[in-house]
């Protein structure tokens, strides 16, 4: 699965580079991983993964299908792209050998066209990277593009060499005839005129010596910048909890990083990146991009040793640049032999190892801990002090209340004594106010029974008169009242024939109508 990675980061890398786009813009490490992983075999299985669908399928989905049957289904597992480990001419022939059945299989059934079988050459071309060191011969800059061509120092063969401009500016040196390079990338042929070239995608300068020289010529016109002033370097925010980790997963220095980082709550976001050669570039820098806007404290980048060849991307301008410009505090952890890496220098902090920077990342938290340590002690001493103060306070008090408490004790039996004096006198006292009241009643009660024997008999004789005057009574001797609308009639003149009223009589009343009427003389 290695080679079949590697063979998918290189596609991304040449796409991108043909383009001139970020390498995310082509696919993110997330869908190339998955990839890896998932080796689809169909559109469908392809574009059900994240970040691939039609558009992305249309345009790359073909080549990743052809890399994954290349790779998976002739078992090119053995093939490595990394140049210090046996001879390349000994992988190429592992790469022949490993598919000979299947290309002597396809030439004899098959018919290509110029075009077709340059495509096919080209696909088993462009899976094998190597690192080639020339003795640069001529150099040439054209529109967007390098032209140039090496050669061997031992027996004068050359190499044609292409690469993009935007590459090269990426690889931060300047070359010149004479100057021994090494590059990087992969051979193809050039279609239209049938040319085989080496695609660079990395080129750096052999030799500590050269090295050298460029590196001092830099720090010299960063330093003339005023870039390593020690007023420019910013402290790190008390108690960091957000950090911005970018190294390689691959190498040990980030297990050190997290295996020594304290346990205080941090919220570390990681981003893979190269951190070895000049082909470290382009990761370094989007890696950096990405944590521009991201909500962290602090950003940290770290490797471990290296030489000043390995070291090349923290010597590298852009690099330097878009740490020295990045807006939260920076820490960077490079270790080198000799010469400190310039992206240490214009960094915020620069310890040399990531135990180090793990310690400037743990500082502030560590000093609380001994100032709540301390605080603790303290707070426990003054609490004891003074729970014994209260303590005295309260033995005081109750020695007090005690004194208090005795004193209304004696007080009270005082007043005790006194009041079992004063019972007979009031018992004395409420039976003479008992006798009083007993007269009193006696007394009151006759008065009222005079008074109501008064009243009785006044009622008796106003009973009488009433009565007496009573107006039923005298209608029981035979008299009568008339009566018109309620109305007391009292003469014959008030009344005419026919009209109406009432006669009212002891045991009732008559309605009558008048049928004649006879006044007196």
């Amino acid at each position: 699965m290695a080679n079949i990675r590697q063979a998918l980061y290189a596609w991304r890398d040449n796409e991108a580079s043909k383009r001139a786009v970020e390498l995310f813009r082509i696919l993110p490490n997330t869908a190339l991983e998955e990839i890896v992983k998932s080796l689809p075999r169909t559109k469908e299985e392809l574009t059900a993964i994240k970040g691939i669908k039609d558009a992305k399928y249309h345009t790359y989905g073909q080549a990743i299908l052809s890399i994954i049957d290349e790779y998976a289904g002739a078992n090119a597992g053995s093939i490595t792209s990394d140049s210090t480990k046996g001879d390349g001419m000994e992988r190429l022939s592992s790469l022949q050998g490993d598919e000979k059945a299947t290309r002597e299989s396809i030439v004899g059934e098959s018919t290509f066209s110029v075009s077709n079988y340059l495509d096919i050459v080209n696909a088993a071309l462009w899976r094998f990277s190597a690192r080639v060191k020339g003795e640069i011969t001529s150099f040439k800059i054209q529109g967007s593009a390098i032209y140039m061509t090496i050669k061997d120092r031992d027996d004068d063969s050359i190499m044609n060499v292409f690469m993009w401009l935007s590459d090269y500016q990426l690889s931060g040196i300047e070359v010149a005839e004479g100057l021994e390079v090494i590059i990087e990338g992969k051979s193809e042929i050039y279609k239209p005129n049938g040319r085989m070239n080496f695609r660079a995608q990395t080129i750096e300068l052999v030799g500590e010596g050269a090295l050298k020289k460029a590196y001092d010529a830099l720090k010299k016109k960063l330093e003339a910048e005023g870039m390593f002033a020690l007023e420019k370097k910013r402290p790190l925010p008390e108690f960091p909890e957000r950090i911005g980790l970018i190294t390689s997963k691959q190498g040990a220095v980030i297990h050190d990083f997290l295996n020594n980082l304290g346990k205080y709550g941090y919220k570390v976001r990681f981003t893979d990146a190269r951190v070895e050669g000049i082909g470290a570039v382009k990761e370094l820098l989007a890696a950096i991009k990405y944590f521009t806007d991201k909500e962290i404290d602090t950003l940290v980048v770290i490797r471990g040793g290296g030489s000043l060849e390995s070291l090349a991307a923290f010597n590298h301008e852009l690099v330097v640049r878009a740490l020295a410009s990045f807006p939260k505090p920076v820490i960077c952890a490079i270790g080198h032999d000799k010469d400190v890496p310039l992206a240490q220098l214009v960094c915020d902090n620069a310890p040399s190892t990531p135990t180090a920077a793990t310690a400037l990342l743990n500082a502030s938290w560590q000093e609380a801990e001994t100032e709540v340590a301390v605080f603790e002690r303290k707070l426990v001493y003054t609490m004891n002090e003074r729970l014994l103060a209260i303590k005295n306070d309260i033995q005081d008090v109750e020695s007090r209340l005690s004194r208090a408490f005795s004193g209304l004790r004696n007080t009270f039996d005082t007043v005790a004594r006194s009041l079992e004096s004063y019972i007979p006198l009031l018992e004395h006292a409420i039976e003479q106010t008992r006798s009083e009241a007993k007269e009193s009643l006696r007394v009151m009660l006759q008065h009222y029974s005079v008074l109501l024997a008064g009243v009785r008999d006044s009622l008796e004789r106003v009973s009488i008169e009433i009565e007496t005057h009573n107006p039923l009574r005298q209608l029981r001797l035979g008299y009568s009242i008339l009566a018109q609308k309620g109305k007391v009639l009292r003469e014959v003149s008030s009344l005419s024939v026919g009209a109406h009223f009432e006669a009212t009589l002891a045991d009732g009343t008559l309605q009558a109508t008048i049928i004649n009427i006879t006044k007196n003389p």
